[in-house]
């Protein structure tokens, strides 16, 4: 009930999704700071690779020296040098059909 009233005033007040959802809000400056917001947990962490639980599917971070600045609830500031961001089995999600090589 509540998600209904909460889309039915998204859709009324034409809010963004990030504002009023819980989907995750990443903000990238350069290739050394990451900024991800709405994220659920921390999966796993290395200084090469983060992985993070969002309500999307699991977000993959790779790098160079990899470094959690601000661990709070909801958000998160990740410093090093960023390779690449990427969604773990979202092509599997979205129904569509993933070749292997």
């Amino acid at each position: 009930m509540f998600e209904k009233l909460q889309k039915t005033m998204n859709d009324v007040l034409e809010f963004p999704p990030d504002v009023v959802g819980d989907a995750p809000k990443i903000t990238i400056t350069g290739r050394q700071q990451v900024v991800i917001e709405n994220y659920k947990e921390i999966a796993a962490f290395s200084g090469e690779a983060i992985t993070l639980a969002t309500s999307e599917g699991e977000l993959l971070l790779t790098g160079i020296g990899l470094v959690l600045k601000t661990v709070l609830p909801t958000e998160l500031l990740i410093e090093g040098e960023l390779i690449s961001l990427s969604y773990q089995g979202e092509d599997e999600k979205l129904g569509r059909e993933v070749k292997r090589v």
